[in-house]
């Protein structure tokens, strides 16, 4: 059985091999020579994965990233989000996996151009699209991915792609093709074969129902089963919410989607100010939040669905039985609750009282919808293109809360 484990480990951490400089096999794990707190944290999410706890695991790849991130390590980073997105697709959870490459796809800019490292940090992107690709039954879009990935690789990673292509090979019914490619295959009994069937099952079969009752026997649900406008009557009592008719809200318009389970936060800031600090300040302030993404941006209604005064108000915005639209593309802002602080955080703090509401805010949307800290971004962690929002300031004060902290003091 250890056997087992460390060929399937090996097989996932092959591409890291290249993305680190590597040179040979990395299933001994000789090569591993940072003893850091990324590293260690790398060792930690394999040895989950390894024993059947795909969402652990992911939790810890995010964590090792951030960490690689800090310390400026963007080959290590890529190499935790890339296993984190694996394991999120093992837990049959794709939607949380493409937000991780979304992340991981920003990081591959920062490789040198031209670098052994960028190119296997271009496989290993590749491979990931056409996982999402293939799960999502776009098959003919997995394929371009897969080939792709088959063209830039090298040496071990050739069995990678190799085997995703037999497996859609597969599932498009060709036979035929499937064992012309597992015949390429150095090790057809290799483990990862099993494991790339389970990541790869695509939604709503009944191997991907059991991986998913799986996972939920093992950590609580992420969502309840249908969003409402607002915290229900007991949350609403410790943490007041300043309906829509407090700030003349205008009728939402038609061009509406309904909001799915919600599993994710984004906080923004508006890069404004306010005249002053009264509550119809505030309120005139909304109203043109309101105008300009119904009038100029053609949007149903105001794009946020929590607003944050610098006095600590909060505002209702978007009524959260509708998507939001403030993360930059639809299945960013899909099961996807926007928060707004009012302010400029490129150039200034956030206010006392605007720290303590967000992160009563957040305590309370995270406890109603089972929301893991981690999974609270900033927008600019999650929009594809650069953003400076929220700004350097709330930025720090997200990843404080990510972290742990009950205060933001």
């Amino acid at each position: 059985m250890a056997g087992r484990s460390g060929s399937v480990r090996a097989f996932f951490r092959w591409p890291a091999a290249a993305l680190l400089g590597a040179a040979g096999s990395c299933a001994a794990g000789s090569e591993w020579s940072h003893p850091d707190a990324a590293s260690q944290g790398f060792e930690r999410a394999s040895k989950w994965r390894s024993e059947g706890l795909p969402a652990l695991a992911a939790r810890q790849y995010e964590e090792t990233a951030r960490l690689a991130r800090k310390q400026g390590d963007v080959a290590l980073e890529l190499h935790g989000l890339f296993d984190a997105a694996e394991c999120w697709l093992l837990d049959g959870r794709p939607s949380v996996a493409a937000v991780v490459i979304e992340k991981a796809e920003r990081s591959v800019r920062d490789l040198p151009p031209g670098s052994s490292r960028l190119r296997a940090a271009g496989f290993r992107l590749d491979c990931a699209r056409g996982d999402l690709a293939a799960i999502a039954g776009r098959h003919e879009q997995a394929r371009d991915f897969y080939e792709r990935a088959l063209g830039r690789a090298l040496r071990f990673e050739r069995d990678s792609a190799t085997v995703r292509l037999a497996l859609l090979a597969e599932r498009e019914g060709d036979a035929r093709r499937a064992a012309e490619l597992r015949r390429r295959v150095a090790d057809p009994g290799d483990p990862r074969l099993a494991e790339l069937r389970r990541m790869l099952q695509p939604a709503g079969t009944p191997a991907a129902a059991t991986t998913a009752a799986a996972a939920a026997s093992r950590t609580p649900a992420r969502t309840l089963s249908a969003p409402a406008t607002a915290p229900s009557a007991t949350e609403a009592r410790a943490l007041p919410i300043l309906p829509r008719s407090s700030w003349g809200a205008r009728r939402s318009r038609r061009n509406l989607d309904r909001m799915t389970n919600i599993w994710r936060v984004t906080v923004h800031h508006t890069a404004t100010r306010l005249q002053d600090s009264s509550a119809n300040a505030a309120a005139a302030a909304v109203r043109t939040f309101q105008r300009q993404h119904q009038d100029d941006k053609g949007w149903a209604d105001i794009g946020y669905h929590f607003v944050v005064d610098p006095s600590g108000r909060i505002w209702e915005g978007r009524p959260l039985d509708w998507q939001g639209a403030h993360a930059g593309r639809t299945d960013l802002n899909a099961g996807n609750v926007g928060v707004a602080l009012i302010g400029d955080f490129t150039v200034e703090q956030p206010t006392g009282a605007q720290k303590a509401a967000l992160f009563d805010l957040l305590r309370s949307v995270c406890a109603r919808y089972r929301i893991e800290r981690s999974h609270v971004f900033t927008h600019q962690e999650i929009r594809p293109d650069r953003t400076d929002c929220p700004g350097p300031a709330l930025q720090r004060l997200v990843t404080i809360w990510r972290r742990g902290a009950t205060t933001a003091f």
